[in-house]
């Protein structure tokens, strides 16, 4: 599963890239950002048109299931992201995300990337109301799918990326059936990503392309 995630590209690229028409907050830096710390996201406001603002990595209350990440596959049917599902949609920037697995004492890290650069991964977002009043809070949880062959031996799922023809109708879309909106939602090309290891405390190893047979060994 997807622990977490970098974003260190460009607010020029982003805004470009996806159209934005203002920018209210933007994470670039390549550290990791870790679940409930905050991340840029990019959404439809329904008066100030696209905007990429602070969200908190986890949906609140901080103890619901899928408040960081949720299965694709299982959204469709839960009656609680009904609404957000269908009006709430969002996508995260990325230019890496973390996995991990560990056998006995031993815990082996990678980073995957793609190799076009950034990436949108797709999210949906709402809006925390605490009881007792005080600000709003926007929180949104990433969406999962499936995990490729680069994913797969840590992780039985994976971020589910956008192609960058599907972001655009990810964010505006009008899903007459929402099993249209699943489809969008699929493993990455393996073709099309790299994994990197990484050595606890030493940041990440070179660069070893596990999708090129020929650069094994």
């Amino acid at each position: 599963m997807c622990q977490s995630i970098t974003n260190s590209a460009d607010v020029s690229e982003l805004t470009e890239r996806y159209q934005i028409e203002k920018v209210l907050f933007h994470a670039s830096h390549s550290r990791e950002i870790n679940p409930t710390e905050s991340v840029s996201a990019v959404f439809e406001h329904p008066y100030d048109g696209r905007l990429m603002s602070e969200f908190r990595w986890g949906l609140m209350p901080f103890w619901a299931k899928d408040s960081v990440l949720m299965e694709s596959r299982t959204m469709l049917w839960k009656p609680i992201f009904d609404r957000i599902l269908k009006r709430q949609r969002c996508v995260i920037p990325c230019t890496g995300f973390y996995v991990s697995k560990t056998e006995g004492k031993v815990t082996e890290r990678a980073k995957l990337t793609m190799r076009s650069g950034s990436f949108a991964i797709a999210g949906l977002y709402d809006i925390f109301r605490a009881p007792t009043g005080g600000k709003e809070t926007l929180t949104l949880t990433m969406l999962t799918t499936q995990a490729n062959g680069l994913v797969s031996p840590y992780s039985r799922q994976m971020p589910a990326i956008l192609e960058e023809e599907h972001v655009e109708q990810w964010l505006k879309g009008t899903f007459e059936d929402p099993f249209d909106m699943h489809d969008l939602l699929k493993p990455m090309d393996v073709m099309r990503m790299i994994s990197v290891p990484v050595v606890s405390g030493q940041g990440d190893k070179v660069e070893f392309d596990v999708s090129r047979p020929e650069s094994v060994g």
